[in-house]
């Protein structure tokens, strides 16, 4: 009879046990789930202005892009990483000829995927855990 209690009282400690794992491991996913938001996050960058090769004259490219995102924390973070993705921006364009520039934004969509590339790169290469979902180019003038 004693050993029958105690077999009863393991399985009960052990059922307690599991139960209160899943709840745990349920809650911690519902945390999880919270964090991304349903509507996407937009953080506009400011204007980024930069001269481009142009012979004789001097042309100048303005962008102002607005990035986005779904996950709250990553707004925070691109606080941070702002003036590395602005170096990215410069590195990219920086061996671009004003005729190159004019021709690749004619096809904006593939400009935006390559920033998008181009940032979340930069972001892993300086170990931040944060990614984009999308870069939109909100203005653009070559002069």
């Amino acid at each position: 009879m004693n050993k029958m209690v105690v077999l009863l009282g393991v399985l009960l400690v052990g059922a307690l046990g599991t139960a209160g794992f899943y709840w745990f491991q349920a809650e911690q996913a519902k945390t999880l789930v919270q964090e991304i938001s349903v509507k996407p996050l937009f953080f506009p960058m400011e204007k980024f202005v930069m001269s481009v090769n142009s012979d004789p004259n001097s042309r100048y490219l303005v962008l102002e892009l607005t990035l986005v995102t779904h996950k709250p924390d990553t707004v925070t973070a691109l606080k941070e990483a702002t003036p590395l993705l602005r170096n990215a921006m410069v590195e990219h364009f920086a061996k671009s000829s004003h005729l190159e520039v004019k021709l690749a934004m004619q096809q904006i969509e593939e400009v935006q995927k390559l920033l998008l590339n181009r940032f979340n790169q930069t972001l892993a290469d300086n170990k931040f855990e944060d990614q984009l979902d999308n870069v939109l180019i909100t203005n653009i003038f070559i002069q």
